[in-house]
């Protein structure tokens, strides 16, 4: 599931990715936007923030393009630090977001085809299997994506939490738990919530 040490440089030591690197479980927060780029705050499970990110994209992809527009997501750290960045391309085959901590690509998070249940696979750099997260067979406003490691072990999960009614409906602010193993690599830390992020994008944006 490791894989060799990647110098990560001195941001490594921002308060946002030291506590990342101590966490067993964060939550998403969706904000509501209109129209406009989604921004999301991930937080301890005692709601104390740790990490905002904002998606970088057109007016015109937004609306043409829809859930498969391609995008930036920058991630800061409550310093306002940039400490990762998310890349999700157009492309003609499976769905897939490229995975960057302090400027360097530690991982990339690719769709598998398939027939029934949903597949991401999350490879390290140098696109080598860490995780498989699986879906449910049926997508629906509160369901688990599963984490598995290679040896079919299950280490965590994602989670899309019930929103309400009014905010489900009317809206495309989307809740969400990850639970990871707290020893994990904060790059592979990293990899899950970019996993997160496309998930929101491939079923739950409106």
């Amino acid at each position: 599931m490791s894989s060799e040490s990647l110098p990560l440089g001195p941001l490594m030591l921002s308060p946002g990715l030291k506590q990342l690197g101590n966490l067993s479980e964060l939550c998403v927060r969706q904000k509501v936007t209109h129209f406009a780029n989604n921004k999301y705050v991930v937080m301890t499970p005692d709601g104390s923030p740790v990490l905002f990110a904002r998606e970088d994209s057109g007016l015109m992809d937004r609306l043409l393009m829809g859930t498969s527009r391609a995008l930036h997501i920058n991630v800061f750290d409550t310093e306002d630090k940039g400490v990762m960045r998310f890349r999700r391309p157009y492309t003609m085959g499976p769905d897939k977001m490229e995975v960057c901590v302090c400027g360097r690509g530690v991982a990339l998070v690719r769709k598998e085809f398939t027939f029934l249940k949903p597949v991401i696979n999350v490879n390290d750099a140098a696109d080598r299997p860490l995780f498989r997260v699986k879906g449910p067979l049926a997508i629906t406003s509160q369901c688990d994506f599963e984490i598995y490691n290679m040896e079919k072990k299950r280490v965590g999960a994602i989670r899309k939490k019930w929103g309400g009614l009014v905010r489900e409906a009317f809206s495309s602010a989307d809740n969400y738990v990850i639970e990871l193993p707290a020893d994990l690599d904060v790059r592979y830390k990293a990899a899950l919530l970019g996993t997160c992020f496309l998930i929101d994008f491939m079923y739950y944006e409106n």
